[in-house]
Order: C-alpha cells, then structure tokens, then sequence
C-alpha cells in the first residue's frame, strides 16, 4: 500500500532536520557580494572548529613553494581564493550537519551532491551564471530526499526499493509511492530555511527543466551537471540511474560537449580534491 503525504505534512516535519549551521547561514548572505572582505569571511569561518581543520588542510596540501605552513584563516583564504573557501566551508558544515541512519546512504548523498556541485560551477561559467549560487544549488539539489526518509524512513526505503526493482527515476519512484518527489520538497525546504530564492528554484525545478518550470537557467544548469558527474562517475554510485539529458537545457546553457570536454579534467581534479578534503 502506498504512503502518500502533502508537501505541506512533509514540510510540517522540517524541524525534525538540525538546523542549518550559523556559519552557512552567514556565508550563504554573502553570496553575490562582491564587496565580502577576507577580514569579514575569516571571522565567520573561526567559529566553526571543524571548518577551520578542513580549510587549513587543504590550503597546506596545495602549499608547494609556499614558505612554512599554512596556520590561519586569512593565509588559508588569501592562498586558495574566497570562491573555493567559500565551496569547503559550505560543504564542510552541511555534510557534517546532515547525516542520516540506513538504509539512507547519507555520505553517498553528500559524495554525489558534492559532484553536482562541482560540475554545476563549470556549467554555470560556460553559461555566465553566478559559479557561487550554482554551486550552492547544487551541493543541496538532493536535500529533499533527506527530509522524506526522516519523515518516514520505512516509507523511503520501500522508494529506493522500487526505484531498483523497475529501473526508474527516483522521482517517478516517490511520486508514485509517497505523492511528492525531493525536488519540489528540497526547494520548499530550501525557501523554509530562508536560502536565496535562486537557489530554492533551482532545486525544485532541476527535474522539471522541459516541464511547466523550464524557465530557470540554474535548474537547467543543476540539470546538465547532475547528467554529467553521473556521467563522470564522480561518487553517484554503480547502481545509480542516470537522468536522461534534457537537449533543451543544454541548449540554453550553450553547452557544446566537444568543447565542453576540455573542462572534465578540472572538474576531476576538483572532485577529487574536495573529497580527500572531506573525508567523503
């Protein structure tokens, strides 16, 4: 029998989720600004010991011919750039904030958001789209699919069960089972919690994009990248399903594969940096 909810009873339960760290909170009301001083970012990034650990890391581990090692916030800032401090503490705090128990693979969640994200960036600088906004989105583009298994876990696992016994999206599989999918769940969420409004369409649009709701160019962007880091087999998963590829979005984010395949090896190459940096 199916388990059908309202996205407002889903919605009801969004306080069963911790809520979103203080320090995204701040970063995410910078996105945009160009005007964000180093001295006002490192302020923020010192009160999360956790963040600060990963940022250092990772600034040490990209210190060749750098004199002695990285020991602050604003020497790691001022050596990585404020776009990819921005990227790990954002990441950092959210994928060591939202866990879940199993069947949710919850760091196989982050891993591939990670991917989106990272792939959602270079789509997003093909297209002249915020890189900042459009890699918020999609690190967070599945955010949804937490919140429906903590709502109802045994309910979730019946939709990851029927999704792999008839090979479906896993959109189709929630519809079907729970009477609302993670996208539109993850854009109300993401509005509930007071994100950017970009982000929050995004999110609920990126599997909508030759639907009622194709006229957002970061869902389109969110869209292209999720095909593509399936593609790039950057942490999705053996058995996951890839998304057909809207010809549409590609389109309107001019995404030329022949060119666009010289990007893949940076996209890589970020990937697999921010996964050693997160322990992912």
């Amino acid at each position: 029998m199916n388990t059908l909810f309202t996205l407002e009873q889903v919605l009801a339960r969004a306080d069963s989720l911790p809520a979103l760290p203080q320090i995204v909170v701040r970063i995410l009301e910078m996105l945009g600004d160009e005007e964000s001083s180093v001295e006002m970012l490192s302020t923020h990034i010192v009160s999360d010991p956790a963040v600060v650990a990963r940022l250092l890391a990772a600034a040490n581990a990209g210190a060749l011919g750098v004199s002695g090692r990285v020991s602050s916030v604003r020497q790691a800032i001022m050596l990585l750039g404020v776009g990819r401090v921005r990227d790990i503490t954002l990441t950092t705090a959210i994928v060591d904030r939202f866990k879940a128990a199993p069947p949710f693979d919850a760091q196989r969640l982050w891993l591939h958001s990670v991917g989106v994200a990272v792939c959602a960036q270079e789509v997003a600088r093909t297209a002249q789209l915020d890189v900042d906004i459009a890699y918020t989105a999609g690190l967070l583009h599945d955010i949804g699919q937490l919140l429906l298994f903590v709502v109802d876990p045994a309910a979730y696992a019946r939709v990851l069960l029927l999704r792999a016994e008839r090979d479906i999206d896993i959109v189709i599989a929630e519809r079907e089972y729970l009477g609302v999918d993670h996208a539109h769940v993850g854009g109300e969420l993401a509005r509930f919690w007071k994100l950017p409004e970009a982000v929050a369409d995004a999110i609920a649009a990126h599997h909508a994009v030759d639907g009622d709701e194709s006229e957002n160019e970061l869902a389109d962007a969110v869209h292209v990248a999720e095909v593509l880091s399936h593609a790039l087999d950057l942490g999705g998963g053996a058995e996951a399903r890839v998304p057909n590829l809207s010809d549409l979005s590609c389109a309107r984010m001019g995404v030329d594969w022949r060119q666009f395949a010289e990007h893949f090896p940076r996209i890589e190459a970020r990937f697999a940096s921010a996964r050693i940096t997160l322990g992912l």
